[in-house]
């Protein structure tokens, strides 16, 4: 058996499918650091069944998994196969080529493949474990593997023999024996708990069966009792309902007659009481006048009484007004006085004020004079004294003037000249820098246009993803929130489904008959809850009405339902009633109150069921009624004499004879209609639920796939966009430069114009001023000198100055008695402002006060007077009236109260007409009442009779001894004799058998068992016989190997192999001592790193002696090896590559020159390994 061919596909770096070939002999695997060649190792480890990924250089099984570059996405699963040639029969499978699989997602899911067929882990490793390649064989090798070799404990050594001897299998198989045995000590020690139980149970469940045995026998006697007693019930209230019914039928006939004199009673009544009410109207009419008129009367005397009151108010309000009046006059021509005397108070202030103003400004004129007069003089002194000296300074400083506008004139002249020269290209370079700025802003404002556009594209594309993402979310929330709904919803309804498939709901009898295989079970349609349907407004209404009966079960004949009863006596399974559909005929209520408003009609009519059931349903529904409401039931009961049965929707529940049965209903979940009601919505709201899933998924669906083109035009945009931008901020930048540029331009013109104004203007006033200068320095020269006035003029100033203080004296005090007079004036003047105002309110008030002052003194004099005559006249004509309407009021009561006598004797006459009639009928409803109780009580003790499985004719057949209080008295002795065994398990008989057969079963189970372990205990010891004979053997072969090799590789010394304990070999370790050349002997733990490689190599070697592998593969185990001794160990592999393939993972130039074939792995794209193939065979040929 030899390995052909590994192949790879998204195994770490090996992203393409890779296929690495291997020759017979040698092949060498080599690559760069960092290239993956140690990969290939790793995947054929992983083949192999290595679970540890740390071992394949991992953190986490997905590390194993393709993880992606920069330009490849990362994969979803990983796969590698070794390919085997199997021609010679080695493994056992009857194929050429064996090729294992292993695959790995990213989900962490991993499958295993024997040609392609899906197989376990286990299955390689059994059909590997006698060829080498074992889990802990020595197939493959790396440097860290012989440090782990080198590092191990003697007993961790041991294994290594083990797979080499061959005895992995015999050791799975010990292992899976050691589980079976203790699996079968588990299993005696439970089932002899199980025993121990049981046996403690036989005893009293025993005595429970004897018990239930007893208590069978009494029942069966006391059922016969029963139904004696149930049907002498059903007699008596039979014959007592016939006797009377009869006795209602005369109490009916009186209650008809009565009737009828109350009825002409009752015309008499209305005739008289028509004639009472128009008396009584008359009357009515008479005192409502009179009322008026004594109303009228009370207002005409209040009213004279309140004109009274008011003639002496006005009288009041006169006299006031006049006193007002006075005191404002008075008030007013005191003011007008203050006014004119302010006016001759500011006329005088006035005349003062303008005189002393005439003066004020006389005096302002003589002291501004005497000021002039001293500055004058003044300046005058000052200016002599300057003249003479500045004189002969203004001399010099015109000379050099002069001198200096000559040189300045001449420096400008040239200046300009040169100014001309640059102002000409100026003008050049700036209509050039107009056209290239002109054609950058077209430039940009094209490039900002188009940046704009895509910057929209991409701000709408983007918004609408996110708008599309955000829509998505939302739905998957529903959607999530949607199947969390639907789940629990399905679980409810597998649950309600098992209860339904279970008879949950329905007393213990009924169960037990719907699950019975009988042959007469065919016969049975169901139980009522099961056979109709019901809408859940109704549901409430339909349970009260069916009670108990929804634990009814129908039948198609009576034999069945008969054969049913015997079946329960049989089984003790409880008791029932049926409804044979061949006796059972029901009959429909016909009545009036079918018509009456809120009866939403029969109990029948609310419910739907197949006509085959019609006479069970008439039989149970059809004579109730389902009314909307308690009150309108009662009225409705009230109107038809309690003689109907009701049920409302609310659930209260009326029975003829005027019982009422109501309050709180709590519905069990667990009932029969409840659970249909909850089943029934439970469905609706998945299938509402599963629609609105599938619109939400084409919803999601659909924002999907227009997420996706929106996302693709958003990146095709969004490169536009990148791309203009450049584009626009290169044109921006021209244009910057552009008019940069232009503004030095214009700069640099404005510059040089404003230059060139500047030296024309300057050589101009430079030519001006040197004739100016010229003028001055010829006057300056003609003149004489002044004469020198500085003594008179500083003798004149001191008096000059004594006439202005004087003159400013005077201005201030006249100025100051000016303001006086002016403050005063104003202060009179807002006085008199004051007064007149106050005069003016006077005016306003005096105006109203006069005019209302005139009008009380009329109303007194006419208004007041002339009312009180007409209010007296009108109240005695008001009390004239009233004594007339006082007489016909009294003749009206008279004629009232003798119609008022005779309507009270006929009411007292049909009141004991009434009285009579109520006894009658309150008889009826006492009959009414006894016939319901009587029949009712017939039906139960024919329900009762249904119950125990006795039928009328079967009841009445009994034949007992004795009187019916003998049968009574021997009912309640049996009733003591059962009450006296205590609680009773009617399946006690069957437990009883039960557990004893169980435990004579166990009994026999235990002694298997004992027989079992003691086989399993004898082949362990026949294999472990095995095991150390045949790993002897193998420390015997390769303890000599190995001192062989060990000298061939060191070039002479020894080596030995030995067992830590020898008289245990399946559990001893196994030890090394090591004698190099020229060296004692040690262990190999105290060899250096080279030295315990080449040992571990050349224990490999021997086990490749005793058992060659298919191949070995050798992944870098010479890197810390010397040169010489890289040179033995390459020739050595030459040596044996004829009857092993050994596949080398190296660097060493000499261990790559041993090989046939060069595997090299490169990684020409980052992330990405390749494969490159040399084989120096060929190379030998094409170079000969």
């Amino acid at each position: 058996m030899q390995l052909l061919r590994l192949e790879m596909k998204g195994f770490k770096s090996f992203a393409d499918k890779t296929v690495v070939k291997f020759s017979p002999g040698m092949t060498a695997i080599v690559g760069p650091n960092g290239s993956g060649k140690s990969n290939v190792t790793d995947a054929m480890r992983w083949v192999l069944g290595e679970s540890n990924v740390r071992n394949l250089r991992g953190q986490k099984a997905e590390d194993i998994i393709f993880s992606g570059t920069v330009k490849r996405r990362p994969m979803g699963a990983a796969e590698a196969t070794l390919v085997f040639d199997n021609s010679d029969g080695t493994l056992d499978v009857d194929m050429a080529e064996v090729a294992i699989t292993r695959r790995i997602y990213r989900s962490g899911e991993t499958e295993f493949m024997i040609n392609k067929r899906k197989c376990r882990l286990k299955d390689i490793h059994m059909l590997l474990a006698d060829t080498g390649l074992g889990k802990d064989s020595m197939a493959i090798i790396g440097q860290n593997r012989i440090d782990a070799i080198l590092n191990s404990k003697p007993e961790e050594r041991r294994l290594i023999f083990e797979d080499v001897a061959g005895i992995s299998r015999f050791k799975l198989n010990k292992e899976d024996a050691l589980r079976r045995i203790n699996a079968t000590e588990r299993n005696m020690e439970r089932v002899g708990d199980v025993m121990s139980t049981l046996e403690d149970q036989l005893v009293p469940l025993a005595d429970k069966a004897e018990k239930t045995r007893q208590y069978m026998e009494l029942s069966r006697t006391k059922r016969e009792f029963d139904g004696a007693l149930g049907y002498h019930a059903y007699k008596t209230a039979d014959r007592l309902f016939t006797r009377f019914e009869n006795d209602n039928l005369a109490y009916q006939a009186e209650d008809t007659e009565l009737q009828k004199e109350l009825t002409l009673l009752e015309a008499k009544r209305q005739k008289l009481q028509l004639d009472s009410a128009e008396g009584q109207d008359q009357l009515k009419a008479w005192e409502e006048q009179f009322a008026q008129v004594q109303r009228e009367e009370e207002r005409l005397v209040g009213q004279l009484r309140l004109l009274e009151e008011q003639v002496k108010s006005a009288e009041r309000d006169r006299d006031d007004r006049k006193t007002r009046l006075s005191e404002l006059q008075a008030t007013k021509e005191a003011e007008g006085q203050q006014v004119l005397i302010l006016d001759k108070l500011i006329g005088a202030d006035q005349e003062t004020l303008s005189a002393n103003e005439g003066d004020l400004q006389a005096l302002e004129v003589k002291y501004q004079e005497a000021g002039a007069k001293l500055q004058a003089e003044q300046a005058k002194l000052q200016a002599s004294q300057n003249q003479a000296n500045s004189r002969q300074e203004q001399h010099l400083e015109i000379m050099a003037d002069m001198e200096r506008a000559r040189l300045s004139i001449d420096d400008k002249a040239r200046e300009l000249s040169r100014l001309e020269e640059d102002l000409l290209a100026l003008k050049g370079d700036l209509e050039k820098s107009h056209q290239a700025l002109a054609q950058a802003k077209e430039k940009a404002a094209t490039a900002q246009a188009d940046y704009d556009y895509a910057q929209d594209q991409c701000e709408s594309l983007s918004n609408q993803e996110k708008a599309m993402v955000l829509r998505m979310r939302d739905n998957q929330k529903r959607m999530q929130k949607a199947q969390n709904d639907i789940q629990k919803a399905q679980g409810r309804l597998e649950v309600l489904e098992q209860w339904a498939e279970q008879h949950e709901g329905y007393m213990e009898g009924t169960k037990n008959v719907l699950k019975a295989k009988e042959a007469w079970s065919r016969d049975v349609k169901g139980a009522i809850g099961d056979l109709f349907t019901v809408e859940p407004k109704f549901a409430l209404a339909i349970e009260i009405a069916l009670g108990g009966a929804v634990n009814h079960v129908v039948t198609t004949t009576a034999k069945a339902a008969s054969q049913a009863v015997s079946y329960l006596k049989r089984t003790q399974g409880g008791r029932v009633t049926f409804l044979p559909m061949d006796s059972v005929k029901g009959r429909l209520l016909e009545t009036p109150a079918l018509g009456e408003a809120g009866v939403m009609g029969r109990a029948i009519d609310c419910i739907d069921y197949d006509s085959s059931f019609t006479g069970v349903f008439q039989q149970l529904l059809g004579r109730t009624l389902v009314v909307e409401d308690m009150d309108r039931a009662i009225e409705i009961q009230k109107k038809y004499k309690q003689s109907l049965r009701l049920v409302t929707l609310t659930g209260e529940q009326f029975q003829p004879g005027g019982s009422l049965t109501g309050g709180t209903h709590k519905r069990r979940k667990a009932s029969v209609l409840s659970r249909k009601e909850e089943m029934v919505r439970l469905l609706e709201e998945v299938d509402q639920k599963k629609e609105n899933l599938r619109r939400w998924q084409d919803e999601l669906d659909h924002d999907q796939s227009h997420i996706d083109a929106v996302s693709a035009d958003r990146q095709s945009w969004e490169e536009q966009r990148q791309h203009r931008y450049l584009l626009k901020v290169a044109g921006d930048t021209q244009v910057t430069n552009e008019a940069h540029r232009l503004e030095g331009l214009r700069k640099d013109l404005d510059r040089v114009e404003v230059r060139k104004c500047e030296l024309t203007e300057g050589i101009e006033l430079l030519g001006e001023r040197s004739k100016e200068l010229q003028g001055q320095l010829d006057t300056l020269v003609a003149s004489q000198d002044a004469s020198d006035l500085t003594a008179s003029l500083m003798a004149a100033i001191p008096k000059l100055q004594e006439d202005q203080q004087k003159a400013y004296e005077s201005f201030t005090h006249m100025r100051l008695q000016c303001q006086s007079l002016r403050q005063s004036i104003e202060d009179r003047k807002r006085q008199k402002e004051a007064r007149l105002a106050s005069i003016a309110n006077l005016d306003q008030k005096l105006g109203p006060l006069s005019q209302s002052l005139a009008q009380v003194e009329e109303r007194l004099a006419q208004g007041l007077p002339q009312e009180r005559q007409a209010a007296e006249e009108a109240l005695q004509e008001i009390r004239k009236m009233s004594a007339e309407l006082g007489q016909k009021r009294d003749q009206a009561y008279a004629k009232t109260a003798s119609e008022r006598q005779a309507m009270e004797e006929l009411l007292q006459e049909q009141q004991d007409l009434t009285n009579r009639q109520k006894k009658v009928q309150a008889r009826l409803l006492d009959m009414e009442s006894r016939l319901t109780r009587y029949k009712m009580e017939a039906e139960r003790a024919q329900e009762s009779l249904q119950e125990m499985g006795y039928s009328l004719e079967e009841a009445g057949a009994i034949i007992l001894d004795g009187s019916i209080n003998e049968w009574k008295q021997a009912q309640a002795d049996l009733m003591a004799q059962i009450a006296a065994l205590g609680p009773v398990n009617p399946n006690a008989m069957e437990d009883y058998e039960e557990a004893k057969g169980r435990y004579d079963f166990l009994q026999d189970q235990l002694a298997d068992l004992e027989e079992a372990k003691g086989q399993l205990e004898a082949v362990i010891e026949e294999m472990d016989k095995a095991m150390s004979t045949q790993l002897l053997e193998v420390l015997d072969l390769v303890g000599e190997r190995f001192q062989e090799v060990f000298s061939q590789l060191f070039g002479g010394g020894s080596a030995q192999i030995v067992l830590t304990d020898p008289e245990a070999i399946l559990t001893s370790g196994i030890d090394f001592y090591i004698q190099p050349p020229g060296k004692k002997r040690q262990q190999l733990t105290l060899l250096s790193g080279g030295e315990r490689a080449l040992t571990v190599i050349a224990l490999l070697f021997s086990f490749l002696f005793y058992r060659p592998a298919p191949f070995c593969v050798l992944d870098e185990v010479d890197a810390a090896l010397d040169e010489a001794n890289v040179e033995r160990f390459s020739t050595y592999l030459k040596h044996l590559d004829h009857s092993t393939q050994f596949i080398v993972v190296s660097h060493r130039k000499p261990t790559m020159e041993a090989a046939e074939v060069l595997q090299g792995v490169t990684m020409v794209e980052r992330g990405v390994s390749r494969l490159l193939t040399v084989s120096f065979e060929e190379l030998k040929e094409e170079v000969s």
